[in-house]
């Protein structure tokens, strides 16, 4: 059973020890609130049960306030970040597939990497060219393959580009072996 006064992380109270706010600071705002504010500035947060673990983990300053009555926890406030920190956050989340804006943004990566691929030439058409030609046009047909054609690593490089989030060959190579398994030919360097 735990115990009810603990303070796991180590929030603020008042300057006297063993005292909690009386009243909320102004800088502070209480969970509903924190969670609007959140919202608001587009970081996508639905539930209060694990509100402490996120301000922990992102270094937002928390302290207690004096409950009312006897029953239930001690409530938790949290310090207003600072716009900065707001951006920080941001850019954490849609980097992290875990959060409700990464989920999101996964889901666009998705699409952005198989709408690349399948706008891309296939590198096996320049392969079946080159079988019939001159040393000469096999020099150029190479050039214009490996400038047009695309690769697991340079469709993740567009994807970074045009969503300004990360995207590794990893998450490429494993969205087209499930939607264009058939078609992976098509890519550069498949053995």
């Amino acid at each position: 059973m735990s115990d009810r006064s603990s303070n796991p992380y180590n929030l603020k109270t008042q300057k006297e020890k063993g005292y909690l706010f009386e009243e909320k600071p102004n800088d502070y705002l209480t969970a509903e609130e924190f969670i609007f504010f959140l919202n608001k500035k587009k970081i996508l947060i639905d539930r209060t049960d694990n509100l402490p673990r996120f301000a922990n983990n992102n270094n937002i300053v928390m302290a207690k306030m004096k409950r009312v009555g006897q029953l239930g926890s001690t409530p938790t406030i949290y310090k207003i970040p600072s716009d900065f920190k707001i951006e920080e956050i941001i850019k954490i989340q849609k980097n992290n597939n875990n959060t409700l804006l990464g989920r999101i943004i996964l889901e666009k990566k998705k699409k952005k990497i198989l709408e690349i691929f399948d706008s891309a030439p296939n590198a096996l058409d320049y392969n079946e060219e080159m079988k019939d030609s001159s040393k000469k046009e096999k020099e150029k047909l190479m050039n214009k393959k490996w400038k047009e054609c695309e690769s697991k690593t340079s469709i993740a490089k567009k994807v970074e580009e045009a969503l300004g989030v990360n995207c590794n060959r990893k998450l490429v190579s494993s969205v087209l072996s499930k939607k264009r398994s058939s078609q992976l030919g098509k890519l550069l360097k498949i053995s």
